[in-house]
C-alpha cells in the first residue's frame, strides 16, 4: 500500500505523488508554508496550519542576505501522538516549466538550523533557529523542509499519516542585478515556448507579452509570470494554442524587476 502525497510548490501549483516509508505506507500531507493541504491561502504567508497534525509558523524566510542573520520557526505537534521531527534546509530543483521542489538528495550547507531532529509530545511546541551561515554569491535560495512522522511508524501497518511542510528560503542580494539570456523559440505539443536563462542574481518573476504575425494575421498574448532561479533556464509558454502551418514572426517583450528586454524571432511550422 502507498499513501497519497499532496505537494504545493513555491510557484503555487499542486500535484499528487506517491510515497512509501519503510514497511508502512505514509499518507503524507505536504504543503508550503502559507498553504493548507486542501487549498492554498496566500493571505497567511509564513504559516502552515494542519488541524490535528503538524503546524509551522514563520516557515518561510525572505530577507537580505546578511551572513549571521537568524529567523525563528515555530513547530507544533497538534496531533494526539508523539512525533519525530526532522528540519532540513535544501536546495531547490527546478524544471524547465519553472516548477520547483526540494532536492531531497542534498542539503543547503550555507543555511544552518539549531536542531535537525527532535521529538515532540502531543501539543508540544519547539522553536528552531534558522541561520544564514554564509552567502558566497551574495544571495541564497532554497527550501526549509520540515517532516513529522509518528515515533512508532516502523511498528505500524497499513496507511499512517505523516506530514511534510516546505517553506521558501529567499536571501536576497543587497544589489539585485537583472540579466536574461533569450534562447531558442520552439513549437512543440501545441505550444509555442521561448527558452530564457536567468543570468542575474534574483528570483524575481519574469513576465511579458507576445506579438505574433503570420499569413492569417496578428495575435497578441500575455506571458504568465514565472520565477527562474539564478543560473537556471525555463521554457516560457508564449502561446498554448496550436499554430497552423506557415512562417511566423514573434516579437517577445519581457520584464523582470527593472529590466525590460525584447527579441524578434522567426519560426516555420510544418505539418506532415
Amino acid at each position: 500500500m502507498v499513501g497519497l502525497v499532496w505537494y504545493a510548490s513555491e510557484r503555487g501549483s499542486r500535484e499528487v505523488r506517491l510515497m512509501l516509508f519503510g514497511g508502512a505506507a505514509i499518507s503524507a500531507a505536504v504543503v508550503t508554508a502559507g498553504a493548507v493541504i486542501a487549498h492554498a491561502d496566500s493571505s497567511k504567508a509564513g504559516a502552515a496550519a494542519l488541524p490535528g497534525g503538524l503546524r509551522v509558523e514563520n516557515g518561510s524566510v525572505e530577507r537580505q542576505a546578511v551572513p549571521g542573520a537568524t529567523n525563528t520557526v515555530r513547530v507544533t505537534n497538534g496531533s494526539t501522538k508523539a512525533m519525530t521531527i526532522a528540519v532540513t534546509p535544501r536546495p531547490w530543483a527546478q524544471s524547465s516549466s519553472g516548477l520547483v521542489s526540494p532536492n531531497r538528495r542534498s542539503t543547503l550547507t550555507t543555511v544552518g538550523v539549531s536542531e535537525h531532529a527532535f521529538t515532540l509530545a502531543p501539543g508540544a511546541t519547539r522553536n528552531v533557529t534558522v541561520t544564514l551561515k554564509s552567502a558566497p554569491r551574495g544571495y541564497e535560495y532554497g527550501a526549509l523542509e520540515i517532516v513529522g512522522l509518528p515515533t512508532d511508524v516502523a511498528k505500524r501497518k497499513g496507511i499512517v499519516t505523516g506530514y511534510r511542510i516546505v517553506g521558501a528560503l529567499r536571501y536576497k542580494s543587497a544589489k539585485p542585478t537583472y540579466a536574461l539570456k533569450l534562447g531558442s523559440l520552439k513549437a512543440k505539443s501545441g505550444a509555442l515556448t521561448l527558452n530564457v536563462r536567468n543570468s542575474g542574481n534574483t528570483a524575481d518573476p519574469i513576465s511579458g507579452s507576445l506579438l505574433l504575425k503570420g499569413a492569417l494575421g496578428t495575435r497578441q498574448s500575455s506571458i504568465k509570470a514565472t520565477r527562474a532561479l539564478p543560473g537556471k533556464t525555463v521554457a516560457l509558454t508564449l502561446l498554448s494554442k496550436k499554430l497552423a502551418a506557415g512562417r511566423y514572426t514573434a516579437t517577445v517583450s519581457l520584464k523582470q524587476g527593472s529590466l525590460r528586454t525584447s527579441v524578434k524571432k522567426t519560426i516555420r511550422i510544418t505539418r506532415r
